[in-house]
């Protein structure tokens, strides 16, 4: 691939999703901690004036692109003029009322967000990935408060939306 042109002294951080609510979150915290996020969210469940919201706390203009992760064509293009240091993904349609009635819509999208983003990290060499995930993977509890030793039981998970995050958080593991 060609050399990223963006300012190679800046560790981007590629934020899918970031316009929403945590993602927007994270943006900020990656700017108080001193990197360079670049959003990339198809605003279906935020909206651009949350990042404006960002901006003025922060102080920083933020880089944001109106790109679903579902466009194989055009998301290849940021990790060509930046050099990406890692990704936060953010991005996920996360209604479970909605996936129980839309199930292929969030397979698709939630499943489909993960594969492109990491095509491009294998493309562009990118090795640092964080996943925000769901409680909803861990299904029915066996006991509460959930914590990290509770079993995710994939026959256990109620809705299309938490066996879609589950179904990424098992393919993160195979790669």
């Amino acid at each position: 691939m060609t050399a990223a042109t963006g300012d190679q002294k800046k560790q981007y951080v590629l934020v899918p999703g970031g316009a929403g609510f945590i993602g927007s979150h994270c943006v900020i915290e990656l700017i108080t901690a001193g990197y360079a996020p670049i959003i990339v969210d198809n605003e279906h469940n935020s909206s651009a004036g949350c990042l404006k919201r960002v901006e003025q706390i922060t102080g920083c203009q933020i880089i944001n692109y109106k790109i679903d992760c579902l466009d194989l064509e055009n998301l290849p293009n940021i990790f060509k003029k930046y050099l990406i240091y890692a990704i936060i993904n953010c991005a996920a349609l996360k209604s479970v009322g909605e996936s129980v009635q839309k199930p292929i819509l969030y397979y698709k999208n939630n499943v489909g967000c993960l594969l492109n983003l990491l095509t491009c990290m294998e493309e562009f060499n990118v090795k640092n990935f964080l996943f925000s995930s769901s409680a909803t993977v861990y299904g029915t509890p066996k006991y509460l408060p959930l914590d990290e030793k509770h079993p995710c039981i994939g026959d256990t998970i109620t809705n299309p939306y938490g066996k879609s995050k589950y179904i990424c958080e098992h393919i993160l593991k195979d790669t």
